[in-house]
């Protein structure tokens, strides 16, 4: 009796060492999508009544499309490295701030790579969840959740260049010369497993730079250096690694009904 308690005890122990370590057979992650860039600088914002913390200057009329992609390393089971490009376009105008008269308007195209540290507040799973409406009393119900939420800083350079719009060429305070700047990118995003290798995921992040002239514009008024953010629909999928010994393989997720 002893000797099979024993037998027991040690491969109970055995399964909890092993078990957690099943990420490490998919620790790498390609990602693709599109994003939404909306640009804060001394061009546009808004002009009439209070401005709490700047949320009145979102316009999403001046919002613009981008593409985004790279590749994620898991390094523990909470932490993920990643390695992003983003690709695409910002734009304002002083349509509708308090320099309306002065009419400025620019369009900037933007190139930034960062490499950022993503901490999982919650956690992917690794283990089977279940769709049942056989089941469960009350309708379709998940069990083991299949969503993960986490939140992100890093640093990045970025590269960028000016096209000028309505007054803002005939400014002597205005540079159309090409020019980089270092980003910090942060935020929160989420995703959500619809495949054993594959996810959705979205992100929200404020990114601040060391420019204070990706509008073009740099004058001596010019007490903030300028922000973008970006808001991402992605495609995330593992890269599935040879298994090695001692290592069990991540539980594939079933559907039931």
């Amino acid at each position: 009796m002893k000797k099979i308690t024993v037998i027991i005890l040690a491969l109970t122990a055995f399964s909890l060492t092993t078990y957690p370590q099943a990420w490490r057979l998919a620790r790498y992650e390609v990602f693709g999508g599109v994003t939404a860039l909306q640009f804060f600088g001394d061009i546009g914002g808004y002009s009439n009544g209070t401005n709490f913390i700047g949320f009145k200057d979102i316009n999403f009329l001046k919002t613009r499309p981008g593409l985004t992609g790279g590749v994620r390393l898991q390094v523990m089971k909470e932490v993920y490295v990643k390695a992003s490009l983003i690709s695409g376009v910002i734009t304002q105008s002083d349509a509708t701030s308090s320099n309306i008269n002065r009419n400025f308007a620019f369009t900037t195209f933007i190139n930034e790579l960062s490499v950022m540290g993503e901490y999982y507040i919650i956690p992917e799973s690794d283990q089977n969840y279940y769709y049942s409406i056989m089941q469960v009393r009350g309708g379709l119900r998940h069990f083991k959740q299949p969503w993960s939420l986490y939140v992100f800083l890093g640093a990045g350079g970025l590269y960028y260049h000016v096209t000028p719009r309505e007054n803002l060429a005939t400014s002597p305070h205005f540079s159309n010369k090409p020019s980089f700047a270092m980003v910090v990118p942060g935020g929160v995003g989420a995703k959500f497993a619809i495949f054993p290798k594959m996810s959705l995921g979205a992100e929200l992040c404020l990114r601040y730079t060391t420019s204070n002239n990706i509008d073009g514009y740099n004058s001596v008024y010019g007490k903030y250096n300028d922000l973008y953010n970006s808001f991402h629909i992605k495609l995330n999928y593992k890269l599935a690694q040879n298994r090695r010994a001692g290592v069990k393989p991540p539980s594939r997720r079933r559907f039931i009904f």
